[in-house]
C-alpha cells in the first residue's frame, strides 16, 4: 500500500511538467527565420495557451474547472472545443465580447504549405483566443517610408505561415439568433490582414448589434501559387475563405449568431473573393447575401489563365534558386516548400501592367468551374440580394506607385499633353496602339485637351473606369437582369483629414473607415459631418445585413434617405456623401460602354498580331517549351482582357535576342533599343522592383516565354495595394 501511494505522489510531481506551457500553445515557437517576421511596432502577444484538465487531479479540482467553465460567460463551446474570449471597450465606451485567433484549420506548415486547408484537431480544455492572431506572410510597403496614408496597411502582428485564424465580435448584450456580418480584407491578393486598425469590429458591432467575424487567409504565392497539382492545387486562398464561412456556419449559433444569416462583405480583391464566392459552388451556400466594395470577379485584374499562373510559378522557382523548367514541375515544389516563406514573397513581386499581381485566383476546375463573364452570361451564380459600388477616384492610389516620376504625391501634380500620351501607353500595355487611341479620344478633355489637371485626373478615371467602376456596373447589371435585387452606391466623400495630398479626392478604399465606424472615434479628427455619414453608411450596411434591404431595419424603421434598388433598366444608385444623399443613374455609363463594348470589338477588328501589341517586350534564347493554346475558359479569360489568344502552332524559339527594352527615369516608359544581348532594368521603383519578369515576354497569352535573365539581386520591393 504504502508503494501505491509512493507512485501515486511520483506520478503527481511529474505530470505538471509535462502538460502545455504558455509557449506550446495554437502557435509553434518561433522558427529559425521568425525574426524577419515581427515587427517592432506589434502589440500583440502571439502566444496562447489551453487550460487542460488534469487527470490525475483531485475531484473537487477536476469540478472546480469544469463548474468555471460553465459559469463564465466568455467560455463558449465550439465543435473543436472551447474558446475563452476577452471584454473590451468600443471607442464610443460601449462594451463588447471578443474571441481573437480562434484555429478553423490545421496550421498549414511543412508538407501543407499550398495545399488546401485541412480541417482542425479537436482539443481538451479551453483555449485562450484573447489576442490578435498572426498575419500571413506578405511583403511590407516601404515606398514611402513612415508615410501613414501608406503605412496603415501593413500588418501589426507577427508574419507567420501559421496564420489561419478567425475573430468573433459579439455586443452587449449577448444576442441571440444575431445577423452575421463576415469580413474578407483587401490586398491585391497578396497582402492584407483583418487585425488593421482601420478594420477595429468594436464600433460597428456596438452600434448596430450585429455579430461580426473576420478571417486571416493566405496570401501571395503561399495563397495562390498553382502548379495543378495535388501538392500545388491552386486558390489555396480561396479555400482558406470557404473553411473559414464553414468554420461561421457551423459555430456562431454559439456566440448568439443565426447561421442562415451570414452576410459576406469584403474590399478591393475582397470583394473580389467575395464575388467569386457567389459564382463558386462549393461555397455559395455557405452565406445569405454579400457585400462588395470596389472589386467584382470581372476585373481585369481578379483571375489569370492556369498556364500564365502556372508560367509565374515557374518563374518564382527560378529567382530562389530551384528547379524552373515545365519537365521538372515536381523537383521545383518539393524545392519550393523547403524555402523560407519570406523568401518566397519577397521573389515574387514582378508585373507589367498597373493593377497586376503576380498570383491570383485561377479556374481551378474546382472552387470555379468557369470563368466569371461566363457564370454570368450562364446565370451560374447565387440568386440573392447584394450591395455593391466604387468610389470617384479609384484610379490615382495605384498611378502614384506605379508612375512615381510624374506622380509625386509631395507636390502638386500637372500632366501635359505628351505625359498624358505616354502615360496612356504605359497603363495600357495590352492594347494596341489603334485601341490606345481609342483610349486618348474618349478620355480626352477635348474643349481643354491642354489643361495639365484635366489631363491628371483622366489618367485617374482611365484606370478607375478599366480596373474597377465599370466592372462592378457589369456585375450588378448582370445581377439584375436575373431579378435579383441589387443596391448600388458611389462613394464621394474625401476625409478632411486625409493624409494623400488633395488632387488624389476619393481614393481607392476611402470609405473603409466608414463602413467600420472610425470617424465616431473621438480620438479621431473627424468632423462632425463625416460622424453622421459613418453612422449613415453603418446603419445601411446593418440594414442589409439583417433585412436584405439597406434602407429598412428589422422593426420596420426606415432611414430618411430611401436607396432605390438598381434595376436592369434604371441601373440607379446612391450618392455616399455628407451632403448628398442623391441618387443618379450608371455610374459613368458612357465610360463602361467604352471599356466593355466598344473597345473590345475595336481591338478584335484591329488585331494584327502580336507585333504592334509586344513590340517593347523581350523576345531571347530559351530552353522553355512552347506556350500551348489555353483551354476555353483561358480563353474567356483573354477576351475579357482583349488579350489575343496564342496560335496553336509552335512558336519559333530564337537563338539571338530580337528585341529589348530599358526602363527609362521618366515615368518608367519602355523605349526599343538596339540588341545587346541583356536588358537593364535603370528606373526608379516605376521601373518594377522585379522587372526580370519583363524581360521574358511574361504574359504567355501574348506570346512565347522566351527570355531568360537572371532576376536582380537587393533590389527595394514596391507595394500597390488592391
Amino acid at each position: 500500500m504504502t508503494g501505491a501511494w509512493a507512485a501515486c505522489l511520483l506520478v503527481s510531481f511529474l505530470l505538471p511538467s509535462c502538460l502545455p506551457t504558455p509557449h506550446r500553445g495554437r502557435h509553434h515557437p518561433p522558427e529559425p527565420h521568425a525574426e524577419a517576421y515581427h515587427m517592432s511596432r506589434d502589440p500583440f502577444d502571439p502566444h496562447r495557451d489551453s487550460e487542460e484538465f488534469r487527470r490525475d487531479a483531485p475531484d473537487d479540482k477536476r469540478e472546480f474547472t469544469r463548474r468555471e467553465s460553465e459559469d463564465d460567460p466568455m467560455v463558449v463551446q465550439t465543435k473543436k472545443g472551447k474558446v475563452r474570449g476577452i471584454s473590451l471597450t468600443a471607442a464610443t465606451g460601449k462594451k463588447v465580447d471578443a474571441w481573437l485567433g480562434i484555429p478553423y484549420a490545421q496550421k498549414p506548415l511543412g508538407n501543407l504549405r499550398f495545399r488546401h486547408p485541412r480541417p482542425g484537431d479537436k482539443w481538451d480544455g479551453i483555449l485562450n483566443t484573447t489576442t490578435q492572431p498572426n498575419s500571413c506572410v506578405q511583403i511590407i510597403d516601404t515606398v514611402f517610408g513612415d508615410f501613414s496614408g501608406a503605412t496603415m496597411w501593413n500588418p501589426n502582428t507577427p508574419l507567420s505561415e501559421d496564420c489561419l485564424y478567425v475573430n468573433v465580435v459579439v455586443p452587449k448584450p449577448r444576442p441571440t439568433g444575431a445577423a452575421v456580418m463576415v469580413w474578407v480584407f483587401g490586398g491585391g491578393f497578396y497582402s492584407g490582414t483583418n487585425t488593421l486598425e482601420v478594420y477595429d469590429h468594436n464600433i460597428l458591432v456596438s452600434e448596430e448589434n450585429i455579430i461580426l467575424v473576420s478571417m486571416q487567409y493566405r496570401v501571395a504565392s503561399l495563397g495562390f501559387l498553382y502548379f495543378g497539382t495535388p501538392d500545388v492545387p491552386g486558390n489555396a486562398g480561396m479555400f482558406d475563405q470557404m473553411m473559414a464561412l464553414q468554420w461561421v456556419h457551423d459555430n456562431i449559433a454559439a456566440f448568439g449568431g443565426n447561421p442562415n444569416n451570414i452576410t459576406l462583405f469584403g474590399e478591393s480583391a475582397g470583394a473580389v473573393s467575395v464575388s467569386l464566392h457567389l459564382l463558386s459552388p462549393l461555397s455559395r451556400n455557405l452565406f445569405s447575401q454579400a457585400i462588395m466594395e470596389s472589386g467584382s470577379a470581372t476585373a481585369p485584374w481578379a483571375i489569370i489563365s492556369r498556364e500564365e499562373s502556372l508560367l509565374r510559378g515557374l518563374r518564382l522557382a527560378e529567382a530562389v534558386g530551384c528547379p524552373h523548367e515545365r519537365h521538372e514541375v515536381s523537383a521545383a515544389i518539393d524545392c519550393l516548400k523547403k524555402k523560407d516563406p519570406v523568401d518566397l514573397v519577397n521573389n515574387e513581386w514582378g508585373t507589367l501592367g498597373i493593377c497586376e499581381f503576380p498570383f491570383v485566383p485561377v479556374i481551378d476546375g474546382a472552387f470555379l468551374d468557369e470563368s466569371p463573364s461566363r457564370a454570368l452570361a450562364n446565370k451560374n451564380f447565387k440568386k440573392t440580394n447584394i450591395l455593391m459600388g466604387s468610389n470617384t477616384e479609384e484610379g490615382y492610389y495605384f498611378i502614384i506607385y506605379y508612375l512615381t516620376e510624374l506622380f509625386r504625391k509631395e507636390e502638386n501634380v500637372y500632366v501635359n499633353r505628351q505625359e498624358f500620351l505616354r502615360a496612356v501607353t504605359e497603363l495600357n500595355p495590352y492594347f494596341n496602339s489603334i485601341s490606345r487611341q481609342a483610349i486618348v479620344f474618349e478620355y480626352t478633355d477635348w474643349l481643354n485637351p491642354d489643361d495639365p489637371v484635366s489631363n491628371r485626373d483622366s489618367l485617374d478615371k482611365m484606370v478607375g473606369d478599366y480596373h474597377f467602376t465599370c466592372n462592378v456596373n457589369e456585375f450588378a447589371h448582370r445581377y439584375a437582369e436575373t431579378g435579383s435585387t441589387v443596391y448600388m452606391y458611389y462613394y464621394r466623400h474625401r476625409t478632411v483629414a486625409n493624409p494623400w495630398p488633395s488632387w488624389t479626392g476619393v481614393m481607392h478604399a476611402d470609405e473603409i473607415n466608414y463602413v467600420f465606424g472610425e470617424p465616431l472615434n473621438p480620438t479621431k479628427s473627424y468632423t462632425a459631418q463625416e460622424v453622421d455619414l459613418s453612422k449613415r453608411i453603418m446603419r445601411y450596411w446593418a440594414n442589409f445585413a439583417k433585412t436584405g434591404n439597406p434602407s429598412q431595419s428589422p422593426n420596420g424603421v426606415w432611414t430618411p434617405t430611401f436607396w432605390p434598388p438598381h434595376t436592369a433598366f434604371g441601373r440607379e444608385y446612391l450618392t455616399l456623401d455628407v451632403n448628398s444623399t442623391a441618387t443618379g443613374r450608371g455610374p459613368r455609363l458612357k465610360q463602361c460602354a467604352f471599356w466593355k463594348k466598344y473597345l473590345p470589338q475595336l481591338q478584335q477588328q484591329t488585331r494584327t498580331g502580336y507585333a504592334d501589341i509586344t513590340a517593347t517586350l523581350v523576345v531571347a534564347k530559351s530552353r522553355r517549351q512552347n506556350v500551348a493554346k489555353p483551354p476555353s475558359d483561358d480563353e474567356d479569360i483573354h477576351r475579357a482582357r482583349s488579350i489575343p489568344i496564342p496560335v496553336p502552332a509552335p512558336v519559333v524559339i530564337f537563338s539571338e535576342p530580337l528585341v529589348l527594352f530599358q526602363m527609362t527615369s521618366r515615368t518608367s516608359r519602355l523605349a526599343r533599343t538596339a540588341p545587346t544581348g541583356r536588358a537593364r532594368c535603370d528606373g526608379r521603383r516605376a521601373a518594377l522592383p522585379a522587372c526580370w519578369w519583363c524581360r521574358r515576354w511574361r504574359r504567355s497569352e501574348r506570346g512565347p516565354s522566351n527570355a531568360q535573365e537572371d532576376p536582380p539581386r537587393g533590389v527595394p520591393l514596391k507595394r500597390i495595394r488592391n
